[in-house]
């Protein structure tokens, strides 16, 4: 078997100055999952060869199924395949869906929030650190440098092989309840989308990390 942990932190991330406009304090929660990939098995050279397939990339009782975008609505939610920017769109898709799914309004993707998405996943690449205060250092470290004062939340996903692919990385947050309440947060209105690929880290080999910011302004 090959053996494919998930792990997902989030929780609403807020900047210090701005704190007077929450409901509550920042908050920061975290699981991890472990999953059973599908292995090949070779009993005698020259016998064809036997799949053992691993866990489904959805659970079978899911109860956010409902919540995921198909195929025709936003392209290339499995498909590891594509360029990056793709399967970024795709994701600014998918969690526009279930924002609409669940009587929201979309949330639109901004250039200062793109940007500040693509350096916390730099930060956390550099230190092989998957946290929201990696490094070590200020989890709005980012955000302020740019100047960005609104409230925002941060929702973070890695994972190996097809589960990093764009619809199970959503199944993931839709399913923890303090990932769900940031992208169900009704102020919400930008969000920002990071994706990166990683040849290893840790123990973990090709590897997908998912940065997705939101912002009240």
């Amino acid at each position: 078997m090959i053996a494919v942990t998930t792990a997902i932190v989030g929780g609403l991330v807020i900047a210090a100055v701005v704190q007077h406009q929450l409901e509550r304090p920042a908050a920061y929660g975290g699981e991890r999952q472990t999953h059973s990939g599908s292995s090949t098995l070779s009993i005698l050279p020259g016998l064809p060869a036997i799949t053992i397939h691993g866990d489904p990339l959805y659970g079978p009782d899911d109860p956010w199924k409902s919540y995921l975008a198909d195929e025709r609505t936003c392209p290339g939610g499995e498909d590891l395949g594509r360029a990056l920017a793709q399967q970024a769109q795709t994701m600014v898709c998918l969690v526009n869906f279930a924002r609409r799914r669940r009587g929201l309004g979309p949330v639109v993707t901004t250039d200062i929030l793109n940007g500040t998405s693509l350096l916390k996943a730099e930060r956390i690449e550099r230190c092989r650190d998957f946290n929201h205060d990696a490094c070590g250092e200020d989890a709005a470290l980012e955000t302020r440098a740019a100047g960005f004062l609104d409230a925002w939340g941060e929702n973070l996903f890695i994972a190996e092989g097809a589960w990093g692919a764009p619809r199970p990385a959503l199944d993931g947050w839709l399913n923890s309840d303090g990932h769900r309440e940031n992208l169900f947060r009704p102020g919400w209105r930008t969000q920002g989308i990071a994706v990166m690929k990683i040849a290893r880290f840790g123990d973990e080999r090709d590897v997908t990390l998912w940065v997705n910011q939101f912002g009240a302004g």
